[in-house]
Protein backbone atom coordinates (compact mmCIF):
# COMPACT_ATOMS: atom_id res chain seq x y z
CA UNK A 1 0.00 0.00 0.00
CA UNK A 2 2.84 2.40 0.93
CA UNK A 3 4.48 1.62 -2.43
CA UNK A 4 1.24 2.40 -4.33
CA UNK A 5 0.77 5.66 -2.41
CA UNK A 6 4.36 6.64 -3.21
CA UNK A 7 3.86 5.97 -6.93
CA UNK A 8 0.60 7.93 -7.00
CA UNK A 9 2.18 10.82 -5.09
CA UNK A 10 5.09 10.93 -7.53
CA UNK A 11 2.71 10.90 -10.47
CA UNK A 12 0.67 13.77 -9.03
CA UNK A 13 3.81 15.77 -8.34
CA UNK A 14 5.01 15.37 -11.92
CA UNK A 15 1.57 16.35 -13.23
CA UNK A 16 1.52 19.48 -11.07
CA UNK A 17 5.01 20.42 -12.23
CA UNK A 18 3.97 19.95 -15.86
CA UNK A 19 0.98 22.24 -15.43
CA UNK A 20 2.96 25.00 -13.73
CA UNK A 21 5.88 24.73 -16.15
CA UNK A 22 3.55 24.90 -19.14
CA UNK A 23 4.64 21.51 -20.54
CA UNK A 24 2.05 20.18 -22.95
CA UNK A 25 0.03 23.38 -22.71
CA UNK A 26 2.03 26.52 -23.35
CA UNK A 27 5.51 27.85 -22.93
CA UNK A 28 6.71 29.71 -19.87
CA UNK A 29 6.00 33.41 -20.41
CA UNK A 30 8.04 34.71 -17.48
CA UNK A 31 10.86 37.06 -18.49
CA UNK A 32 11.44 38.78 -15.17
CA UNK A 33 10.33 42.17 -16.50
CA UNK A 34 7.27 43.93 -17.92
CA UNK A 35 6.95 46.33 -20.84
CA UNK A 36 4.36 49.02 -21.59
CA UNK A 37 4.47 50.10 -25.25
CA UNK A 38 3.14 53.22 -26.92
CA UNK A 39 2.50 53.26 -30.68
CA UNK A 40 2.02 56.38 -32.78
CA UNK A 41 0.14 56.00 -36.07
CA UNK A 42 -1.32 58.36 -38.63
CA UNK A 43 -4.19 57.20 -40.78
CA UNK A 44 -5.78 54.39 -38.77
CA UNK A 45 -8.10 54.78 -35.79
CA UNK A 46 -7.35 52.83 -32.61
CA UNK A 47 -10.07 50.26 -33.32
CA UNK A 48 -8.18 49.18 -36.45
CA UNK A 49 -5.30 48.01 -34.26
CA UNK A 50 -7.29 46.72 -31.31
CA UNK A 51 -7.60 43.08 -32.36
CA UNK A 52 -3.88 42.80 -33.15
CA UNK A 53 -2.98 44.43 -29.82
CA UNK A 54 -5.32 42.20 -27.83
CA UNK A 55 -4.17 39.01 -29.52
CA UNK A 56 -0.51 39.93 -29.14
CA UNK A 57 -0.79 40.58 -25.40
CA UNK A 58 -2.27 37.09 -24.99
CA UNK A 59 0.65 35.65 -26.93
CA UNK A 60 3.27 37.69 -25.07
CA UNK A 61 2.33 38.38 -21.42
CA UNK A 62 5.58 40.30 -20.95
CA UNK A 63 3.92 43.19 -22.80
CA UNK A 64 1.34 44.35 -20.28
CA UNK A 65 0.01 47.30 -22.21
CA UNK A 66 0.03 48.67 -25.77
CA UNK A 67 -1.39 52.15 -26.23
CA UNK A 68 -2.12 53.28 -29.80
CA UNK A 69 -2.41 56.98 -30.63
CA UNK A 70 -3.56 58.42 -33.95
CA UNK A 71 -1.56 61.56 -34.70
CA UNK A 72 -2.16 64.58 -36.94
CA UNK A 73 -0.50 64.38 -40.35
CA UNK A 74 0.39 68.05 -40.77
CA UNK A 75 2.51 68.31 -37.61
CA UNK A 76 3.49 64.65 -37.31
CA UNK A 77 7.20 64.77 -38.12
CA UNK A 78 7.81 67.76 -35.85
CA UNK A 79 5.79 66.12 -33.06
CA UNK A 80 7.84 62.94 -33.35
CA UNK A 81 11.18 64.72 -33.36
CA UNK A 82 10.26 66.93 -30.40
CA UNK A 83 9.08 63.93 -28.37
CA UNK A 84 12.12 61.80 -29.20
CA UNK A 85 14.47 64.66 -28.34
CA UNK A 86 13.19 64.63 -24.74
CA UNK A 87 13.17 60.84 -24.45
CA UNK A 88 9.41 60.87 -23.94
CA UNK A 89 8.31 59.82 -27.40
CA UNK A 90 6.58 56.62 -28.48
CA UNK A 91 8.22 53.22 -28.49
CA UNK A 92 6.92 52.46 -31.98
CA UNK A 93 6.04 55.03 -34.63
CA UNK A 94 5.54 55.41 -38.37
CA UNK A 95 8.27 56.80 -40.61
CA UNK A 96 8.00 57.68 -44.30
CA UNK A 97 9.83 55.38 -46.67
CA UNK A 98 12.32 58.17 -47.49
CA UNK A 99 13.06 59.14 -43.89
CA UNK A 100 15.80 56.66 -42.97
CA UNK A 101 18.74 58.80 -44.06
CA UNK A 102 17.35 61.80 -42.21
CA UNK A 103 16.42 60.10 -38.92
CA UNK A 104 18.54 56.95 -38.74
CA UNK A 105 20.33 58.03 -35.55
CA UNK A 106 17.03 58.19 -33.70
CA UNK A 107 15.99 54.63 -34.64
CA UNK A 108 16.82 51.27 -33.07
CA UNK A 109 17.21 48.47 -35.64
CA UNK A 110 15.81 45.01 -34.96
CA UNK A 111 18.17 43.53 -32.33
CA UNK A 112 19.13 40.03 -31.28
CA UNK A 113 16.26 38.26 -29.55
CA UNK A 114 16.97 38.77 -25.86
CA UNK A 115 15.40 35.40 -25.01
CA UNK A 116 16.77 33.29 -27.88
CA UNK A 117 19.29 30.58 -27.16
CA UNK A 118 21.09 30.94 -30.50
CA UNK A 119 21.45 34.74 -30.39
CA UNK A 120 19.44 35.21 -33.60
CA UNK A 121 18.06 38.53 -34.79
CA UNK A 122 14.37 39.19 -34.16
CA UNK A 123 14.08 40.09 -37.85
CA UNK A 124 16.79 39.43 -40.43
CA UNK A 125 17.39 41.24 -43.74
CA UNK A 126 16.88 37.89 -45.48
CA UNK A 127 13.39 37.59 -44.00
CA UNK A 128 12.52 41.07 -45.22
CA UNK A 129 13.83 40.25 -48.67
CA UNK A 130 11.85 37.01 -48.83
CA UNK A 131 8.55 38.27 -47.40
CA UNK A 132 8.24 41.85 -48.65
CA UNK A 133 8.39 43.57 -52.03
CA UNK A 134 11.88 44.70 -53.03
CA UNK A 135 11.43 48.39 -52.26
CA UNK A 136 11.04 47.62 -48.53
CA UNK A 137 14.58 46.25 -48.32
CA UNK A 138 15.89 49.22 -50.30
CA UNK A 139 14.19 51.73 -48.03
CA UNK A 140 14.35 50.15 -44.58
CA UNK A 141 17.37 47.80 -44.50
CA UNK A 142 20.76 49.45 -44.07
CA UNK A 143 24.16 48.06 -43.15
CA UNK A 144 22.67 44.61 -42.62
CA UNK A 145 20.06 45.87 -40.14
CA UNK A 146 16.28 46.24 -40.35
CA UNK A 147 15.03 49.69 -39.33
CA UNK A 148 11.31 49.63 -40.16
CA UNK A 149 8.57 47.45 -41.66
CA UNK A 150 5.27 48.39 -43.35
CA UNK A 151 1.75 47.04 -43.12
CA UNK A 152 1.06 48.35 -46.61
CA UNK A 153 3.01 49.64 -49.60
CA UNK A 154 1.50 52.01 -52.14
CA UNK A 155 2.62 52.77 -55.68
CA UNK A 156 1.35 54.90 -58.53
CA UNK A 157 -1.39 53.69 -60.87
CA UNK A 158 -3.43 55.22 -63.68
CA UNK A 159 -6.91 56.44 -62.70
CA UNK A 160 -9.14 56.86 -65.74
CA UNK A 161 -12.72 57.81 -66.53
CA UNK A 162 -14.05 54.87 -68.55
CA UNK A 163 -16.83 56.93 -70.12
CA UNK A 164 -14.44 59.57 -71.44
CA UNK A 165 -12.08 56.97 -72.87
CA UNK A 166 -15.01 55.13 -74.45
CA UNK A 167 -16.29 58.34 -76.06
CA UNK A 168 -12.82 58.94 -77.52
CA UNK A 169 -12.79 55.44 -79.01
CA UNK A 170 -10.09 54.18 -76.64
CA UNK A 171 -10.89 50.57 -75.79
CA UNK A 172 -8.08 49.91 -73.32
CA UNK A 173 -6.19 52.29 -71.03
CA UNK A 174 -2.65 53.30 -72.07
CA UNK A 175 0.06 50.71 -71.45
CA UNK A 176 3.05 52.79 -72.57
CA UNK A 177 3.74 56.53 -72.56
CA UNK A 178 3.37 56.50 -76.34
CA UNK A 179 -0.14 55.11 -75.82
CA UNK A 180 -0.68 57.77 -73.18
CA UNK A 181 0.25 60.57 -75.59
CA UNK A 182 -2.12 59.18 -78.20
CA UNK A 183 -4.97 58.99 -75.69
CA UNK A 184 -4.35 62.55 -74.46
CA UNK A 185 -4.58 63.90 -78.02
CA UNK A 186 -7.80 61.99 -78.71
CA UNK A 187 -9.53 63.09 -75.51
CA UNK A 188 -8.44 66.72 -74.96
CA UNK A 189 -10.82 69.41 -76.22
CA UNK A 190 -9.69 73.03 -76.61
CA UNK A 191 -12.09 75.76 -77.68
CA UNK A 192 -11.48 78.50 -80.25
CA UNK A 193 -10.13 80.83 -77.58
CA UNK A 194 -7.54 78.30 -76.42
CA UNK A 195 -9.36 77.29 -73.26
CA UNK A 196 -9.12 73.67 -72.18
CA UNK A 197 -12.68 72.34 -72.08
CA UNK A 198 -11.68 68.74 -71.37
CA UNK A 199 -8.22 67.58 -70.33
CA UNK A 200 -6.89 64.24 -71.45
CA UNK A 201 -4.67 63.97 -68.37
CA UNK A 202 -3.48 65.85 -65.31
CA UNK A 203 0.19 66.31 -66.18
CA UNK A 204 2.78 69.03 -66.44
CA UNK A 205 2.44 71.34 -63.44
CA UNK A 206 3.99 71.33 -59.96
CA UNK A 207 2.41 69.64 -56.95
CA UNK A 208 -0.34 70.93 -54.70
CA UNK A 209 2.25 71.28 -51.96
CA UNK A 210 3.08 74.61 -53.64
CA UNK A 211 0.77 77.60 -53.99
CA UNK A 212 -1.45 78.41 -56.94
CA UNK A 213 -4.03 76.67 -59.10
CA UNK A 214 -3.65 73.97 -61.72
CA UNK A 215 -1.67 71.81 -59.32
CA UNK A 216 -1.00 68.11 -59.81
CA UNK A 217 -1.31 65.92 -56.73
CA UNK A 218 1.98 64.03 -56.18
CA UNK A 219 3.59 65.73 -59.21
CA UNK A 220 7.07 65.29 -57.79
CA UNK A 221 6.57 61.53 -57.47
CA UNK A 222 5.31 61.35 -61.05
CA UNK A 223 8.37 63.22 -62.28
CA UNK A 224 10.71 61.00 -60.25
CA UNK A 225 9.02 57.95 -61.77
CA UNK A 226 9.55 59.32 -65.29
CA UNK A 227 13.21 60.02 -64.52
CA UNK A 228 13.82 56.52 -63.19
CA UNK A 229 11.92 54.91 -66.07
CA UNK A 230 14.10 56.91 -68.47
CA UNK A 231 17.18 55.41 -66.82
CA UNK A 232 18.33 58.28 -64.62
CA UNK A 233 20.43 57.46 -61.56
CA UNK A 234 18.75 59.54 -58.88
CA UNK A 235 21.74 59.20 -56.56
CA UNK A 236 25.37 58.39 -57.32
CA UNK A 237 26.07 55.08 -55.59
CA UNK A 238 29.69 56.00 -54.81
CA UNK A 239 29.41 59.62 -53.66
CA UNK A 240 25.85 59.58 -52.31
CA UNK A 241 25.21 62.83 -54.18
CA UNK A 242 22.12 63.49 -56.28
CA UNK A 243 22.76 62.69 -59.94
CA UNK A 244 19.33 62.78 -61.60
CA UNK A 245 20.52 65.51 -64.00
CA UNK A 246 23.60 63.61 -65.14
CA UNK A 247 24.22 61.47 -68.18
CA UNK A 248 24.67 57.75 -67.53
CA UNK A 249 27.28 55.47 -69.10
CA UNK A 250 24.81 54.41 -71.77
CA UNK A 251 23.59 57.92 -72.62
CA UNK A 252 26.84 59.84 -73.16
CA UNK A 253 26.66 61.67 -76.47
CA UNK A 254 22.87 62.04 -76.43
CA UNK A 255 21.27 65.46 -76.71
CA UNK A 256 19.66 65.19 -73.27
CA UNK A 257 20.34 63.17 -70.12
CA UNK A 258 17.62 60.75 -68.98
CA UNK A 259 16.54 63.18 -66.28
CA UNK A 260 16.27 66.03 -68.78
CA UNK A 261 14.22 63.85 -71.13
CA UNK A 262 11.81 63.06 -68.28
CA UNK A 263 11.43 66.72 -67.25
CA UNK A 264 10.88 67.75 -70.87
CA UNK A 265 8.29 65.01 -71.32
CA UNK A 266 6.41 65.90 -68.15
CA UNK A 267 6.24 69.64 -68.81
CA UNK A 268 5.27 69.32 -72.50
CA UNK A 269 1.64 68.83 -71.42
CA UNK A 270 1.56 72.53 -70.37
CA UNK A 271 3.05 73.82 -73.64
CA UNK A 272 0.28 75.22 -75.94
CA UNK A 273 2.50 74.63 -78.98
CA UNK A 274 2.77 70.92 -78.19
CA UNK A 275 0.40 68.34 -79.67
CA UNK A 276 -0.17 66.86 -76.18
CA UNK A 277 -1.08 70.19 -74.57
CA UNK A 278 -3.83 69.47 -72.03
CA UNK A 279 -3.10 71.37 -68.79
CA UNK A 280 -2.44 74.89 -67.53
CA UNK A 281 -2.52 76.98 -64.37
CA UNK A 282 -6.25 77.69 -64.79
CA UNK A 283 -7.21 74.07 -64.16
CA UNK A 284 -8.58 72.87 -60.85
CA UNK A 285 -6.46 70.66 -58.60
CA UNK A 286 -5.87 67.37 -60.46
CA UNK A 287 -7.99 65.25 -58.10
CA UNK A 288 -10.85 67.76 -58.10
CA UNK A 289 -10.77 68.05 -61.88
CA UNK A 290 -10.86 64.26 -62.25
CA UNK A 291 -13.78 63.97 -59.82
CA UNK A 292 -15.66 66.75 -61.66
CA UNK A 293 -15.24 64.97 -65.00
CA UNK A 294 -12.97 67.68 -66.41
CA UNK A 295 -9.99 65.36 -66.68
CA UNK A 296 -9.93 61.86 -68.12
CA UNK A 297 -6.75 60.43 -66.55
CA UNK A 298 -4.48 61.04 -63.57
CA UNK A 299 -1.65 59.20 -61.85
CA UNK A 300 -2.12 58.68 -58.15
CA UNK A 301 -2.00 56.31 -55.17
CA UNK A 302 -4.63 53.95 -53.81
CA UNK A 303 -5.50 56.17 -50.85
CA UNK A 304 -7.51 58.40 -53.22
CA UNK A 305 -9.88 55.62 -54.30
CA UNK A 306 -12.26 56.28 -51.42
CA UNK A 307 -12.14 60.05 -52.01
CA UNK A 308 -13.02 59.67 -55.70
CA UNK A 309 -15.79 57.16 -54.98
CA UNK A 310 -17.35 59.18 -52.17
CA UNK A 311 -17.34 62.49 -54.06
CA UNK A 312 -18.26 61.06 -57.46
CA UNK A 313 -20.23 57.84 -56.86
CA UNK A 314 -21.54 57.83 -60.45
CA UNK A 315 -18.12 58.26 -62.06
CA UNK A 316 -17.28 55.18 -64.15
CA UNK A 317 -13.90 54.67 -62.50
CA UNK A 318 -11.16 52.49 -63.92
CA UNK A 319 -7.66 51.91 -62.57
CA UNK A 320 -4.80 50.46 -64.62
CA UNK A 321 -1.11 49.80 -64.21
CA UNK A 322 1.07 52.89 -64.48
CA UNK A 323 2.28 53.42 -68.10
CA UNK A 324 5.76 52.15 -68.86
CA UNK A 325 8.62 53.56 -70.93
CA UNK A 326 8.50 50.81 -73.56
CA UNK A 327 9.04 50.92 -77.30
CA UNK A 328 6.96 49.04 -79.86
CA UNK A 329 9.10 45.94 -79.34
CA UNK A 330 8.48 45.90 -75.58
CA UNK A 331 12.00 47.08 -74.73
CA UNK A 332 12.41 49.40 -71.77
CA UNK A 333 12.42 49.62 -68.00
CA UNK A 334 9.39 48.31 -66.11
CA UNK A 335 9.14 50.42 -62.98
CA UNK A 336 6.73 52.06 -60.57
CA UNK A 337 7.23 54.55 -57.74
CA UNK A 338 6.50 53.78 -54.08
CA UNK A 339 5.23 56.06 -51.34
CA UNK A 340 4.39 54.44 -47.98
CA UNK A 341 5.08 54.23 -44.24
CA UNK A 342 6.77 51.71 -41.97
CA UNK A 343 6.81 51.07 -38.22
CA UNK A 344 10.12 51.85 -36.51
CA UNK A 345 11.37 51.76 -32.89
CA UNK A 346 12.86 54.69 -30.99
CA UNK A 347 16.43 54.06 -29.88
CA UNK A 348 15.87 55.56 -26.43
CA UNK A 349 13.00 56.35 -24.12
CA UNK A 350 12.87 57.56 -20.53
CA UNK A 351 10.71 54.85 -19.03
CA UNK A 352 8.28 55.69 -16.27
CA UNK A 353 9.65 53.46 -13.53
CA UNK A 354 7.23 54.92 -10.98
CA UNK A 355 4.31 53.94 -13.21
CA UNK A 356 5.61 50.39 -13.56
CA UNK A 357 6.12 50.04 -9.81
CA UNK A 358 2.61 51.31 -9.08
CA UNK A 359 1.09 49.01 -11.69
CA UNK A 360 2.99 45.91 -10.61
CA UNK A 361 3.96 46.59 -7.02
CA UNK A 362 7.44 45.37 -7.91
CA UNK A 363 10.30 47.61 -9.00
CA UNK A 364 12.24 44.56 -10.18
CA UNK A 365 9.93 44.33 -13.20
CA UNK A 366 11.39 47.53 -14.65
CA UNK A 367 12.64 46.73 -18.19
CA UNK A 368 15.92 48.00 -19.57
CA UNK A 369 16.01 50.06 -22.75
CA UNK A 370 17.39 47.06 -24.68
CA UNK A 371 14.52 44.91 -23.42
CA UNK A 372 12.03 47.60 -24.42
CA UNK A 373 13.51 47.75 -27.93
CA UNK A 374 13.40 43.97 -28.29
CA UNK A 375 9.77 43.72 -27.19
CA UNK A 376 8.76 46.59 -29.48
CA UNK A 377 10.35 44.84 -32.45
CA UNK A 378 8.59 41.57 -31.59
CA UNK A 379 5.29 43.40 -31.83
CA UNK A 380 6.23 44.88 -35.22
CA UNK A 381 7.19 41.39 -36.38
CA UNK A 382 3.81 40.05 -35.23
CA UNK A 383 1.97 42.96 -36.86
CA UNK A 384 3.60 42.89 -40.29
CA UNK A 385 5.14 39.48 -41.00
CA UNK A 386 3.75 35.97 -41.57
CA UNK A 387 2.28 33.96 -38.69
CA UNK A 388 5.24 31.57 -38.76
CA UNK A 389 7.60 34.47 -38.02
CA UNK A 390 6.06 34.84 -34.52
CA UNK A 391 5.94 31.14 -33.64
CA UNK A 392 8.54 31.69 -30.90
CA UNK A 393 6.30 33.95 -28.80
CA UNK A 394 6.01 32.75 -25.18
CA UNK A 395 2.39 31.62 -25.42
CA UNK A 396 1.04 29.49 -28.24
CA UNK A 397 -2.32 30.41 -29.83
CA UNK A 398 -5.12 29.16 -27.58
CA UNK A 399 -7.89 29.09 -30.21
CA UNK A 400 -8.19 28.28 -33.89
CA UNK A 401 -9.08 31.91 -34.57
CA UNK A 402 -5.90 33.08 -32.86
CA UNK A 403 -3.80 30.48 -34.68
CA UNK A 404 -5.16 31.69 -38.03
CA UNK A 405 -4.98 35.39 -37.23
CA UNK A 406 -2.68 37.33 -39.58
CA UNK A 407 -2.76 41.05 -38.68
CA UNK A 408 -1.26 42.20 -41.99
CA UNK A 409 -3.70 40.12 -44.03
CA UNK A 410 -6.67 41.38 -42.03
CA UNK A 411 -5.43 44.95 -42.32
CA UNK A 412 -5.09 44.76 -46.11
CA UNK A 413 -8.59 43.29 -46.42
CA UNK A 414 -10.47 45.46 -43.93
CA UNK A 415 -8.77 48.72 -44.82
CA UNK A 416 -8.69 48.03 -48.57
CA UNK A 417 -4.95 48.74 -48.76
CA UNK A 418 -2.39 47.30 -51.19
CA UNK A 419 -0.25 44.75 -49.36
CA UNK A 420 3.44 44.97 -48.58
CA UNK A 421 3.97 41.21 -48.30
CA UNK A 422 4.44 39.10 -51.40
CA UNK A 423 2.07 36.33 -50.29
CA UNK A 424 -0.74 38.83 -49.77
CA UNK A 425 -0.11 40.58 -53.08
CA UNK A 426 -0.95 37.36 -54.89
CA UNK A 427 -4.46 37.56 -53.46
CA UNK A 428 -4.90 41.17 -54.60
CA UNK A 429 -3.78 40.90 -58.21
CA UNK A 430 -7.27 40.03 -59.45
CA UNK A 431 -8.98 42.90 -57.60
CA UNK A 432 -10.37 45.43 -60.10
CA UNK A 433 -9.22 48.46 -58.12
CA UNK A 434 -6.33 47.21 -55.98
CA UNK A 435 -4.84 44.91 -58.63
CA UNK A 436 -2.86 47.65 -60.44
CA UNK A 437 -1.34 48.81 -57.15
CA UNK A 438 -0.43 45.21 -56.26
CA UNK A 439 1.26 44.88 -59.66
CA UNK A 440 3.00 48.20 -59.15
CA UNK A 441 4.34 47.24 -55.73
CA UNK A 442 6.28 44.35 -57.28
CA UNK A 443 8.26 46.72 -59.51
CA UNK A 444 8.18 49.83 -57.32
CA UNK A 445 11.31 51.82 -56.51
CA UNK A 446 12.10 54.93 -54.53
CA UNK A 447 15.24 56.92 -53.93
CA UNK A 448 17.07 58.04 -50.76
CA UNK A 449 16.39 61.70 -50.02
CA UNK A 450 18.20 63.87 -47.46
CA UNK A 451 14.92 65.67 -46.64
CA UNK A 452 11.79 64.59 -48.49
CA UNK A 453 9.87 67.84 -47.92
CA UNK A 454 12.78 70.00 -49.03
CA UNK A 455 13.32 67.80 -52.10
CA UNK A 456 9.64 68.14 -52.98
CA UNK A 457 9.94 71.94 -52.86
CA UNK A 458 13.02 71.81 -55.08
CA UNK A 459 11.28 69.57 -57.62
CA UNK A 460 8.20 71.82 -57.60
CA UNK A 461 10.39 74.85 -58.31
CA UNK A 462 12.14 72.95 -61.11
CA UNK A 463 8.79 72.15 -62.75
CA UNK A 464 7.53 75.74 -62.37
CA UNK A 465 10.76 77.13 -63.85
CA UNK A 466 10.08 75.20 -67.05
CA UNK A 467 6.26 75.15 -67.21
CA UNK A 468 5.55 78.70 -66.02
CA UNK A 469 8.76 80.67 -66.55
CA UNK A 470 9.88 79.08 -69.80
CA UNK A 471 13.39 78.27 -68.60
CA UNK A 472 15.48 75.68 -70.40
CA UNK A 473 15.11 72.15 -69.11
CA UNK A 474 18.89 71.75 -68.78
CA UNK A 475 19.29 74.83 -66.60
CA UNK A 476 16.32 74.01 -64.37
CA UNK A 477 17.35 70.44 -63.67
CA UNK A 478 20.99 71.33 -63.01
CA UNK A 479 19.95 73.96 -60.49
CA UNK A 480 17.60 71.46 -58.80
CA UNK A 481 20.37 68.86 -58.54
CA UNK A 482 22.72 71.40 -56.98
CA UNK A 483 20.05 72.36 -54.44
CA UNK A 484 19.46 68.73 -53.43
CA UNK A 485 23.21 68.25 -53.01
CA UNK A 486 23.35 71.22 -50.65
CA UNK A 487 20.87 69.33 -48.47
CA UNK A 488 23.05 66.22 -48.65
CA UNK A 489 26.11 68.13 -47.48
CA UNK A 490 24.15 69.63 -44.60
Amino acid sequence: MRKKISIISSFLLVAVLMVFSGCGCKQNSSTGYEVHLEVWGLFDDSDVMQKAISDYQKRNPTVKEIIYKKMTVDSYENDIMDALATGNGPDIFLIGNTWLAKHKAKLAPAPIDNLSSNQSLIITPKQVQDQFVDVVSSDFVSDGKVYALPLSVDSLALYYNKDLLNQAGISIPPVTWTDFDTAVKKITRIDSLGNIELSGAAMGMSSDASSGTGKINRATDILALLMMQAGANMVNAESGQASFADFTKTTYGADMSPGEQALAYYTKFTDPSNAEYCWNSLQHNSIDSFIEGGTAMMLNYSWNISKVQSKAPKLNLGIADVPQNMDAGGNGISMDFANYWGYAVSNYKVQNQEYVEQATGNKNTYATNDQRIAEAWKFIRFLTMTKASSSSLPVAPQTTESANFDPAAEYATNQNKPAARRDLIENQKSDLLLGPFADGNLIAKSWPQPDNLAVERIFDEMIDDVALKGEKVHDAIQRAQNSVNVLTRD
